[in-house]
């Protein structure tokens, strides 16, 4: 997708597409949220004049600085409440991740699976995104959700509320997510849940990597600033040096370790996740991602996407 200059009426066009979207998560913008996530290149009065011409026209509605589409005030609450529940989910899973950062492997982790900022319902779990050291995915995943089995801080069929899903872990190496995306077409979803992880730990400055690997996003998302995080993080400037500190033997009992540990993983995953996998972008068991999402929903929010640009153009 190249960055074309659109005249006004396209623009406009393409600043109701982003309030459209965003309407399947029931999450209205304020106006800089707009800009941030538009799909084109252009500056932030731009937008926020077709915004203010979308109301004037009736085709969207503006309260509390919040853009919505028409008859959804509703949203409004939600968005709220989904606040608060997120603050106490961030809460949650700092104190889980500051057990994580005790296993040296553990490079970085994030809040994933955010559409807008502080948008997670009351009865969700918390999914964490997790970079690795190289070629220590499976050591990785055994320590983590081996400990959140014993807090018993899982999701299970009875309940996912405040839980820890971790089914998602990337190694150093491997950090540009480009192929994840769909193939059919732009993966909006894709593109926005990876602008939108969360740094709750970082040993060194893993996540300005991990963008700078995915600058690719520019293409999709122009106006968006790579590397917005919350208040409460602070990157490093400089990847951590790394130090010898175990000997070329230590490093091969390590890697007999995590041999014992994905043969011992794959073994005991569950048949739905085996026959799945590395059939698609769905579930992925590679030397460098393991992505074990049973449920990926993205085609389904295409379709949603695509009924309500139909009905609202």
């Amino acid at each position: 997708m190249e960055n074309k200059i659109l005249d006004n009426k396209e623009l406009k066009t393409a600043t109701l597409k982003t309030i459209i979207f965003f309407d399947l998560f029931s999450y209205p913008l304020t106006a800089y949220e707009t800009w941030r996530y538009l799909q084109y290149k252009t500056d932030f009065l731009s937008c926020k004049k077709h915004l203010d011409n979308l109301v004037k026209e009736g085709r969207i509605s503006e309260r509390e600085t919040f853009y919505y589409l028409k008859n959804q005030e509703k949203n409004l609450e939600y968005r709220n409440n989904r606040y608060h529940h997120s603050n106490r989910k961030i809460e949650i899973a700092r104190k889980m991740v500051k057990l994580f950062s005790f296993l040296p492997s553990v490079k970085f982790v994030a809040l994933s699976n955010l559409i807008g900022r502080h948008n997670m319902r009351d009865g969700s779990d918390i999914d964490l995104f997790i970079i690795t050291s190289k070629n220590r995915l499976w050591i990785t995943r055994l320590f983590c959700a081996g400990l959140m089995k014993l807090l018993n801080k899982r999701p299970n069929k009875k309940t996912k509320r405040d839980k820890i899903c971790l089914s998602f872990y990337v190694d150093e190496v491997n950090l540009n997510l480009e192929d994840l995306a769909l193939k059919e077409g732009d993966d909006y979803y894709f593109y926005y849940w990876l602008t939108g992880l969360y740094p709750l730990f970082d040993k060194g400055a893993y996540h300005s990597y991990l963008m700078t690997k995915n600058h690719w996003l520019k293409n999709y998302l122009p106006n968006v600033d790579l590397l917005l995080s919350n208040q409460a993080y602070t990157p490093k400037l400089n990847l951590e040096q790394k130090k010898n500190i175990v000997s070329s033997f230590g490093h091969v009992i390590v890697d007999f370790f995590e041999n014992i540990c994905a043969r011992l993983q794959k073994k005991i995953m569950p048949k739905e996740l085996k026959e799945k996998a590395n059939l698609s972008s769905q579930v992925i068991i590679s030397q460098g991602i393991l992505k074990l999402y049973l449920v990926d929903r993205r085609k389904e929010f295409k379709q949603r996407y695509l009924n309500h640009l139909e009905k609202f153009l």
